[in-house]
C-alpha cells in the first residue's frame, strides 16, 4: 500500500507541479499503431514507468508497470488496448 500512495503522490507531482522537470518521453511503437507519453519515476526508491495521455485537457493514466515488466510485448499489447479505449 505504501509503494501505491508513493507512486500516486509521485505522478501527481510530476505531472502537474514538475511538469518542465518530469523524465518524460514519447513511446512510439509503430509496429502497433501506437504512440504515447511515457514518464520515467526513479525517485523515492521508485523504479516505474507510467503511460499516460491527454485528452480535453486532462491527464489519463492507462498503465503503470515496474522497470523489470515494462516494454515487454505484453506490457505494450496490454497498453495499447488500453490506450485505444480511452480515445
Amino acid at each position: 500500500m505504501e509503494t501505491r500512495e508513493t507512486l500516486l503522490d509521485e505522478i501527481e507531482e510530476q505531472l502537474t507541479e514538475k511538469r518542465e522537470e518530469a523524465d518524460v518521453k514519447i513511446i512510439q511503437r509503430p509496429s502497433y499503431g501506437a504512440e504515447f507519453p511515457r514518464l520515467k519515476l526513479t525517485d523515492k526508491g521508485l523504479n516505474h514507468r507510467v503511460y499516460f495521455d491527454y485528452k480535453n485537457s486532462e491527464i489519463y493514466v492507462f498503465a503503470v508497470r515496474h522497470r523489470e515488466n515494462a516494454y515487454t510485448t505484453e506490457d505494450i499489447e496490454e497498453a495499447v488496448q488500453r490506450l485505444e479505449k480511452l480515445r
